[in-house]
């Protein structure tokens, strides 16, 4: 009797064991595919981050003034450099076609923010367009006019019944009757030519013009194409033409709905200029990677546009700093000579969306 209970106990003890072990195996059997459902989990987690993080992204249509030039060269460095992505913006660059165009566009909401010369601005919303500035690029003013020396013109004033060569939407020309006025001649005293944004230079060198208006930065273009010289420029600014020039602007909707990519923008824009300031053959360098350029030419003119931005103001204040007694110094000038404007200096700007810590870090030299 004792012999047949100590069988069936080891019985049940080796069948307890084997229930143990098989518990035990299955157990461990189960361990690595929880795991790897763990980690497809957390792929699963850091793939709908990633996603998230790139839906983050806004993207801003950015309107340029003009085609491909020097003064264009940061939006590029701040592509490049990722700095756009940085304050979470997916800016799409875009060629201009004159800053009549930009204001157009920006009223008609085909373009987020644009880039369009100050006084063009004014004489714009006083017809009704709904652009603000919201930031400025040159510090002084650098229209200028081209023309041949042997044309007689030896003052601005002897334009008079001169041709001039200048595309329909150029901000020279929308700001050509306050110039004439402020030199006393009668703005109809010259023949227009118009011309596409890319022919300036060749309207001057083939003599289908007497006199080409152009920024005083496409001076390395025209020594390019005429190599032998005979030709001459004023800037406008030394004749009286004191005001605001390139801006960057946008509609009033943007501005009451959208201030955030506005101030993101602005930000990443003027850390991309400080950069081009003590960067300038870097920059250039960049920008031909994204645009076929003349890399000469345009270094030649990136360096006279230091001239319109290594100023006191912006050292002091930053780059594109709006001051007030500029703006009105360019509405007194729109309205005197232009337009009578029919708001006030307030309602065309908005000084709001510059970086709270502004960009001073460029040498002065």
């Amino acid at each position: 009797m004792k012999k047949l209970m100590a069988s069936i106990l080891a019985v049940a003890m080796v069948l307890s064991f084997m229930a143990c072990t098989a518990e035990g195996t299955e157990t461990t059997a189960e361990a690595p595919e929880e795991q790897s459902a763990a980690v497809t989990e957390t792929e699963s987690s850091d793939a709908e981050a990633e996603q998230t993080d790139e839906k983050e992204l806004k993207h801003v249509d950015f309107l340029l003034n003009w085609t491909i030039a020097a003064d264009h060269s940061p939006y590029f460095v701040a592509l490049d450099k990722g700095w756009y992505e940085e304050v979470g913006l997916d800016v799409n660059v875009i060629i201009g076609q004159g800053s009549g165009y930009s204001v157009t566009a920006i009223d008609a909401g085909t373009a987020d923010i644009a880039i369009a010369d100050a006084p063009v601005v004014f004489q714009y919303r006083n017809q009704d367009a709904k652009a603000k500035i919201i930031g400025i690029i040159f510090d002084n003013h650098p229209n200028a006019m081209y023309f041949w020396d042997e044309s007689g013109i030896t003052k601005p004033q002897d334009i008079v019944g001169k041709t001039v060569a200048v595309p329909e939407t150029d901000g020279h020309k929308v700001m050509w009757p306050a110039f004439a006025a402020m030199i006393g001649v009668d703005p109809d005293s010259v023949e227009f030519v118009n011309i596409e944004s890319t022919a300036k230079v060749s309207a001057l060198a083939s003599h289908n013009a007497d006199v080409v208006f152009e920024l005083l930065t496409g001076l390395p273009n025209f020594e390019s194409a005429i190599p032998e010289g005979g030709f001459s420029y004023f800037l406008w600014s030394d004749y009286g033409f004191k005001c605001y020039a390139h801006s960057y602007i946008a509609s009033d909707e943007t501005i009451e709905n959208d201030p955030e990519m506005l101030r993101a923008f602005l930000d990443a824009t003027y850390r991309a200029w400080e950069y081009t300031l003590n960067n300038p053959e870097e920059a250039i360098e960049i920008l031909s990677q994204y645009q076929s350029i003349n890399k000469d030419d345009l270094l030649k003119a990136l360096y006279i546009e230091f001239n319109f931005l290594k100023t006191e103001n912006y050292k002091a204040n930053g780059i594109g700093y709006i001051d007030a007694e500029k703006m009105q110094q360019t509405w007194d000038l729109v309205n005197t000579y232009q337009s009578e404007l029919s708001f006030g200096v307030d309602e065309i700007y908005d000084a709001g969306f510059l970086p709270e810590t502004p960009y001073t870090g460029f040498t002065m030299e």
